[in-house]
């Protein structure tokens, strides 16, 4: 079955409608979450939030697979880009040897879920 998010979509769109793609598709060795570090919230919210060690640039979704591996993607609307603490947090988990992606529409995060063997039928690298 085959999703895809309205060209004029929101973050949240985009990524509601992949985590139903995942649902249908995904592999069920394969382990996705959210974390929800994004939005607004009251100041007093967010210092007991970064006090329990919520930290800024932490990728949208991550994928615990086979082997020990954890994948990190991040999803952005056509238009958006990284933050500094995004592109910090892509770097680190790079040189730590973790795996790391970006998607601004659905396609590009079919083809990310892809070529890491996420999808039922492909296979785990």
């Amino acid at each position: 079955m085959r999703l895809r998010a309205p060209l004029a979509t929101s973050e949240h769109q985009l990524q509601a409608t992949l985590f139903e793609y995942m649902r249908l598709n995904l592999r069920p060795d394969c382990y996705p979450y959210a974390v929800p570090n994004g939005g607004h919230r009251h100041i007093r919210v967010a210092v007991r939030l970064k006090a329990e060690g919520v930290k800024r640039g932490v990728p949208d979704l991550h994928i615990m697979m086979p082997g020990g591996r954890l994948v990190y993607l991040e999803l952005k609307i056509k238009g958006g880009s990284l933050s500094s603490d995004q592109k910090a947090f892509r770097d680190m988990a790079r040189s730590l040897g973790f795996e790391w992606g970006m998607a601004k529409t659905m396609d590009q995060a079919i083809e990310f879920l892809r070529s890491i063997g996420a999808l039922k039928g492909t296979q785990i690298q």
